[in-house]
């Protein structure tokens, strides 16, 4: 995995695909530019809201690359074109979703976690990251005051069985689902919690990384998700109220990203401007 920085447009970059993330995508940007990601590959899934004027400004000073991209069933077919068109443009590559924020479990940038774990692994092309799921704190009400990372502070008990990667793109052959990848040659996956995936074993959390899956929020802001449809699968009521409970993963209180962003703000604050001082601020 290890490579001549300088050879790389990006040393980290998001590909993302959305659908009407209006009210969300400048916090999902603002937090992991702090975190450190560079650059972003943002394709719009036929949004009917205001998120390409939200993106405006991130477009103009470069930090985003905006595709806008009709249809159904759209999200396989992006990733893997974007694999394929980005993959000599950035050193890494995290493939994740509007409601997802990557969290480095120190405070550390994510570049720094990738680099630390796959420093001594020559011939593994990506690390999975466990999903954490979060609960809609018992709130019925949207409140777009607030950030989703203050307003929703508590999560499930343990990390999901599913991930999601950061991965070296030159080692990737295709994206077999959202969470997983075909690798070339002898290139593995390595989970960076050393969680084993379908077996029996009780779940810890990853003590270096983590994605926090922000996929309820309030009982509003899902019946608003939910006729929508889905940008994987185009289905509309994939999320179904039904689907809906206070009582699902609201067990343990955790405001640990909120710390961490406190922290690189703290660090960063003062040395970036534009846009990114706006992040920091």
């Amino acid at each position: 995995m290890s490579v001549d920085k300088n050879l790389f447009l990006y040393d980290f970059a998001i590909v993302a695909v959305m659908k009407n993330e209006g009210p969300y995508i400048k916090e999902w940007l603002d937090y992991h530019l702090l975190a450190g990601v560079e650059h972003f590959y943002i394709y719009d899934n036929d949004s009917s809201d205001n998120m390409k004027e939200v993106l405006q400004p991130y477009i103009e000073r470069e930090i985003v690359t905006y595709h806008f991209r009709s249809g159904k069933r759209q999200q396989m077919p992006v990733f893997n074109e974007a694999i394929q068109k980005y993959k000599f443009f950035c050193r890494y590559i995290a493939f994740i979703d509007g409601d997802e924020f990557i969290f480095p479990q120190e405070n550390k940038s994510i570049i720094e976690v990738a680099d630390e774990i796959l420093a001594d692994k020559p011939h593994v092309g990506g690390i999975e990251i466990n999903w954490m799921y979060y609960g809609s704190n018992n709130l019925e009400k949207a409140d777009y005051s607030k950030g989703v990372l203050e307003r929703f502070t508590r999560r499930a008990k343990e990390p999901a069985i599913h991930c999601k990667s950061i991965v070296n793109p030159r080692t990737v052959d295709y994206l077999h689902t959202p969470h997983f990848m075909n690798y070339f040659f002898s290139n593995i996956n390595l989970n960076a919690g050393n969680i084993k995936f379908f077996t029996n074993s009780r779940y810890t959390i990853p003590d270096k990384i983590l994605v926090n899956h922000y996929f309820l929020k309030s009982r509003e802001e899902y019946a608003k998700k939910s006729p929508r449809g889905d940008v994987a699968f185009g289905q509309k009521n994939y999320y179904p109220m039904s689907d809906f409970s206070h009582d699902k993963d609201n067990d343990i209180f955790d405001d640990g990203i909120l710390k961490y962003k406190k922290a690189r703000q703290n660090a960063l604050y003062g040395k970036w401007g534009g846009v990114y001082g706006k992040a920091a601020a």
